[in-house]
């Protein structure tokens, strides 16, 4: 058995909501020989309680159900227990309510009868995503881990910094402007053995070239012209820590150099000091620009980037990962919830849409903003497309008179495209299978060889 079971914070719980009893004691019985721990509601308000209640990790629920549907269920859960992946099943399946609900933020929809290795495998990845979470989260020591994800890119990448952080190996993460790349560096601190001590922050591009190396190493008194006293440098601050050198292509080549020999061992001298000092810290840095094609164009040393990138992680762009759209957008109404005083509830279908079609060259920060100033609109309520900017309120607008067999082609397309021609991707992302995904194709004179 595979089993979900593991050492990190007990097995995984499974919320199981089925209105057919014969289904619900086969899932349950099946689910509990496999390792999880069961709950079950038998209809929409059983489900709908027991998600306020909380206590359980994922989500599988029927969509037709007496009272509230399976696609109040999603929106309840992301609303109230936003890591959670939901899993939906039906008996009614199609292309439609499939992309309705992947993009409402369900993890995986099943067509009714489906395979239980089919399910169980989809378990397993889901699982494997909240052991991930769970351990960052326990140490970090932080029981609200700020990494919000639901992407199979992420997952993998969350994982490499489980990995990377009991080391004290140096880091480089890579990534667009707005992509969450300090986020990703207090990540690793948090969950290495540094943690209780500072992390601190440097912009590489926001301090002049000429107070670069005094910032970075301090200087002592009558160093130069308005050096009044001995000043310790920002490496001595994180003494013990993690020293994160943000945007560090911006760096002038004169500091590159003395950063690489600071690199070497961890020794320097402040500024109009001879004797050497020495620190414990761990280097993490960021670039928004690949430090390989910085130093083909002769503005990074090589020798520095080797140094740097003992361990390299790159964040994908928010464009990459639409899956992590809705439940970003759902932490972000929840925070400025608690930040404004405001009770927006959640996001209206036709503007979750439209969030997910947005191209977002900001990336996360970009959908940040754009969820704050919708929540301050809106108040209370569920987001609408009014409430987004005009540039926003255009994509993805369907002109008038189109089908949905029309739509369902535009849309199956388009993630064809974004997932470089992946029928596999595509189809994980709809919840159907490679097969039907081919058929599909086929029938748009698209070669299914391709």
């Amino acid at each position: 058995m595979s089993g979900p079971r593991g050492e990190t914070a007990g097995p995984v719980r499974v919320l199981v909501a089925e209105d057919d009893v014969e289904m619900l004691e086969l899932l349950t019985r099946v689910l509990d020989e496999e390792g999880y721990d069961v709950l079950s509601a038998h209809d929409g308000h059983q489900a709908l309680a027991k998600i306020d209640e909380g206590g359980f990790d994922v989500v599988l629920s029927d969509v037709r159900m007496p009272g509230p549907d399976g696609m109040e269920v999603l929106r309840r859960a992301m609303a109230r227990r936003l890591h959670q992946p939901v899993i939906l099943m039906t008996a009614f399946g199609s292309i439609g309510s499939a992309v309705e609900a992947m993009r409402a933020g369900a993890y995986h929809y099943l067509a009714k009868p489906f395979n239980l290795d089919e399910l169980l495998e989809i378990l397993r990845g889901a699982a494997e995503q909240i052991r991930q979470r769970r351990s960052l989260r326990d140490e970090a020591g932080d029981g609200a881990f700020p990494i919000v994800f639901r992407s199979p890119a992420m997952a993998r990448l969350l994982a490499l910094v489980s990995e990377v952080a009991s080391s004290s190996a140096s880091v480089l993460i890579t990534g667009a402007s707005g992509t969450g790349k300090e986020l990703l560096a207090r990540a690793v601190h948090a969950a290495s053995e540094r943690r209780r001590r500072p992390f601190v922050p440097v912009d590489c591009g926001a301090i002049p070239e000429g107070l670069l190396e005094s910032e970075l190493f301090g200087h002592c008194r009558g160093a130069f012209t308005g050096a009044v006293s001995d000043r310790p440098g920002i490496v001595e601050t994180a003494d013990g820590g993690t020293l994160f050198l943000d945007e560090v292509g911006n760096l002038p080549a004169s500091m590159q150099a003395k950063l690489l020999r600071f690199l070497n061992d961890r020794r320097f001298r402040r500024v109009g000091e001879a004797r050497e000092r020495a620190v414990d810290v761990r280097v993490v840095s960021a670039s928004n620009r690949d430090p390989v094609e910085l130093a083909a164009e002769g503005r990074f040393r090589d020798d520095l980037y080797y140094r740097l990138a003992v361990f390299s992680l790159h964040i994908p762009s928010l464009s990459e990962r639409r899956e992590d759209i809705p439940p970003l957008v759902y932490h972000f109404i929840r925070r400025f919830n608690a930040e404004g005083g405001y009770a927006v509830e959640g996001v209206r279908q036709d503007a979750l849409d439209l969030l997910s079609d947005a191209p977002w060259p900001g990336n996360v920060r970009q959908l940040e903003n754009v969820t704050e100033r919708a929540v301050i609109l809106r108040k209370a309520g569920l987001l609408q497309p009014v409430d987004l900017p005009l540039e926003l309120q255009s994509v993805g607008g369907a002109e008038p008179g189109r089908t949905l067999e029309d739509l369902e082609r535009q849309h199956i397309l388009q993630l064809l495209e974004e997932c470089g021609g992946n029928r596999s991707r595509v189809a994980r992302i709809l919840g159907i299978s490679r097969r039907t995904v081919y058929r599909k194709l086929r029938q748009y004179g698209v070669d299914s060889e391709d």
